[in-house]
């Protein structure tokens, strides 16, 4: 059974969330912070995107984002791109948008997991 500020289970295909695209106007990085910035929504907002408006209270990441409500990654991008459109969210600035760069950041977190 999930909690009241989590939506339920998945039912709906993911492209149906995202009026089927897979890619937002910006690919947002998986470890992007966001940030609720105001909490009004628009009628008939999606439970969804209720969810992430209410957890991004708090500082999270893509991927935390995606994990907490069990939402595919990629659906999570996309809706997190579309209210940081309308400034409902705020998407901080991560170390580098270099590929490189990023690869490198990832390769030290599957290390530090590793040597758990």
């Amino acid at each position: 059974m999930t909690s009241p500020s989590e939506p339920e289970p998945l039912l709906a295909r993911p492209y149906v969330l995202t009026g089927g695209r897979t890619l937002g106007a910006s690919d947002l990085p998986l470890e992007a912070v966001v940030v609720t910035e105001r909490s009004s929504l628009p009628a008939g907002a999606t439970p969804e995107v209720q969810a992430i408006v209410r957890l991004c209270r708090s500082p999270h990441s893509i991927v935390e984002i995606a994990t907490h409500l069990r939402l595919q990654v990629g659906v999570v991008r996309v809706l997190v791109g579309d209210l940081a459109d309308e400034q409902v969210l705020s998407v901080g600035v991560t170390a580098s948008n270099q590929l490189d760069e990023r690869v490198r950041v990832l390769e030290r977190l599957l290390d530090g997991v590793r040597a758990l």
